[in-house]
């Protein structure tokens, strides 16, 4: 197998269920660094709640908020935002319905809330602080996507009220908003063309729903044993849990280690 550009989601992937990196995968990591393949992180997380995981695994490429943020080795190639005006009306059609929204920035993700108990148990998964409370922090900050806090029958009325934007279900509480056509696909299709690469020359590995046009893209995707069922069905091959080796065994499989 030539040298490959290897895209890992985080939460699922590469940390298990308690937010904790399983053994073996820091070194797989690094084993593939040295047979010449470039390793990229590709998550909805914002850049600054993945720091630690780009600390610990020597990384400073990434595709971050679903693909609206794209870096490479340090360089900032792409850093789409969401649309103020679309910003302004999903507020208020939230705040009609009494439910919170999280504008995620450059450096800080922030609430338009004080306290909402979908915010408390979906942001708590993450194992990151709770965000702070701005009532109108998106009308003077860039925000590269957001999150917002209802069950799956609210979610139908945004998709509808708001075409022009993308919901994506993360938790049972919340989804990502991104703008429509953005994903983690497009951002590694800006990363690829940077490079003068093409999708053969990727691999992807990811368990959620926003990884199903990632899979879908690369040459090669593989779904951890933990993934939604949406996503096994895409993959090229279906590796084990998270937390069985899953992604060690995956690369192993790949020759990449």
């Amino acid at each position: 197998m030539g040298n490959k550009i290897l895209f890992f989601d985080i939460d699922g992937t590469i940390l298990d269920h308690d937010k904790k990196i399983p053994d073996g995968v820091v070194e797989a990591i690094q084993k593939a660094k040295e047979n010449g393949h470039e390793v990229v992180i590709a998550t909805g997380r914002s850049a600054f709640t993945a720091s630690f995981i780009f600390e610990q695994l020597n990384i400073d490429s990434f595709v971050c908020y679903n693909g609206q943020v794209v870096q490479f080795k340090g360089e900032i190639i792409h850093s789409g935002v969401i649309d103020r005006t679309a910003l302004q009306r999903l507020t208020d059609f939230a705040s009609e319905r009494q439910q919170p929204l999280v504008y995620m920035g450059t450096n800080e993700m922030v609430s338009n809330l004080l306290e909402h108990n979908d915010i408390h148990e979906s942001i708590s998964t993450l194992k990151i602080d709770f965000p702070r409370a701005e009532e109108n922090f998106y009308l003077e900050n860039d925000v590269h996507q957001a999150l917002i806090f209802c069950d799956i029958a609210a979610q139908e009325e945004y998709e509808k009220a708001f075409p022009h934007l993308k919901f994506v279900r993360w938790h049972r509480v919340s989804c990502d908003v991104l703008p429509l056509g953005v994903s983690k696909a497009k951002g590694i299709e800006l990363l690829l063309t940077h490079l003068n690469k093409t999708p053969e020359d990727a691999i992807a590995f990811g368990d959620g729903l926003n990884d199903l046009e990632m899979l879908e893209y690369v040459g090669t995707g593989v779904a951890m044993g933990n993934s939604v069922e949406e996503l096994k069905e895409k993959a090229t091959f279906v590796t084990d849990h998270v937390s069985e080796n899953g992604l060690v065994n995956a690369m192993k499989k790949l020759n990449l280690i």
